[in-house]
């Protein structure tokens, strides 16, 4: 069974995306995982995405991480580049082989 991918959640609600700060963030988010990960967006193996509302309510824009569920309230994109550096080694790891 291969393992979920890792989707990018940005939510672009009324208070995330207050002054275009959600939208601002995804923009950013897409143009710098396509220059980073372009194979593995290409694949599926990583996706972003959009909700209306995350129910996680700040000032800031957020963003959660599936299948993990972590969530961050104005993430920085180097903060995003190493957590998805992480959870596509985490998946790696759920593909190989298994010698016990």
């Amino acid at each position: 069974m291969s393992p979920l991918p890792v989707r990018l959640l940005v939510c672009v609600g009324p208070r995330c995306d207050a002054e275009g700060k959600g939208r601002a963030l995804l923009a950013s988010v897409q143009q710098c995982l396509s220059q980073a990960y372009s194979q593995e967006l290409a694949s599926g193996r990583l996706a972003i995405a959009t909700r209306d509302c995350l129910r996680l309510c700040t000032r800031d824009p957020v963003v959660r991480f599936e299948p993990s569920g972590d969530a961050l309230s104005d993430p920085s994109l180097d903060e995003l580049l190493r957590l998805t550096r992480a959870a596509l080694a985490d998946q790696d790891l759920a593909l190989s082989p298994s010698y016990d």
